[in-house]
């Protein structure tokens, strides 16, 4: 069975210590918290501050350095500068998976394909490497975006087996195979590659809007591959009741959605 999972960090909407009690794992915004140009003094206090919310392990990073690997003049000390240095720290704080957008491997236009494709293994591999020193994995999260090296999560899965390294692996987003209308079973082509997920409701965090039999099939999708690792909400974050936006309130809603929701796909 899956673990329940939050996303924080990647917007002041949502209080981390704030949010209800229940979920079984938590996920930071790694390259919103875990700065590196903080000093290692001012990096001691963060850890305190993230230490202090309460949460569940923070097993799980995403939001990646805002840098593209696949332009024509890529500056390399500073990608591997920034990847060094915040791996390292989110292993401090007990992170075992940093997810990576699909949006730092972009197409570019007028550049050579071939150079893209080898730079974009290059930092892959590089990754992988740091990773694996800390006992972690790389996890690179398609987005739907055609303007990227593989927007598809079976074409992310080509590029994963292309790069071909144990410390890079792969995620799956429920709102980007909803972007493309990709079939959730290409999740099964090569289940043990995918290390997380990230789910939302419409526009908003799960429960709000009408997805619930989307949200149904992919459960049940991580349910037919023995999926056993976290289900993010990861999404923006809208009131459901009157009065200003409610962490406490709305995270206990969309938690116990995706308990109840994960209950009944796993009693059928």
């Amino acid at each position: 069975m899956f673990k329940t999972c939050i996303l924080f960090g990647d917007g002041p909407k949502v209080n981390p210590a704030k949010i209800a009690p229940g979920f079984e794992m938590s996920e930071i915004a790694a390259g919103v918290l875990v700065d590196p140009a903080l000093t290692d003094e001012e990096w001691e206090q963060r850890k305190q501050e993230l230490r202090s919310y309460g949460l569940p392990p923070i097993k799980v990073a995403s939001h990646w350095l805002d840098k593209p690997c696949t332009t024509p003049r890529v500056d390399w000390e500073l990608l591997e500068f920034w990847t060094r240095r915040v791996l390292r720290r989110l292993a401090e704080i007990g992170v075992e998976c940093a997810g990576v957008y699909g949006l730092w491997f972009p197409r570019v236009e007028g550049y050579s394909p071939t150079r893209q494709m080898d730079q974009a293994i290059r930092y892959a591999n590089f990754m992988g490497d740091v990773a694996r020193a800390h006992n972690m994995t790389i996890m690179l999260e398609p987005m739907a975006d055609l303007g990227t090296l593989w927007p598809t999560y079976k074409e992310g899965l080509a590029f994963v087996r292309r790069v071909d390294h144990p410390s890079v692996q792969i995620m799956a987003d429920l709102n980007y195979f909803l972007k493309l209308n990709q079939p959730f079973e290409d999740i099964k082509e090569a289940p043990e590659v995918c290390l997380h997920c990230h789910i939302a409701g419409d526009h908003a965090q799960p429960g709000v809007g009408d997805l619930r039999e989307k949200h149904k099939a992919f459960f049940q999708v991580l349910r037919d591959i023995g999926y056993q690792r976290g289900v993010s909400s990861a999404c923006p974050w809208v009131s459901t009741q009157p009065g200003e936006f409610d962490t406490t309130a709305e995270t206990a809603k969309a938690l116990a959605y995706v308990q109840q929701l994960r209950a009944e796909v796993y009693s059928e």
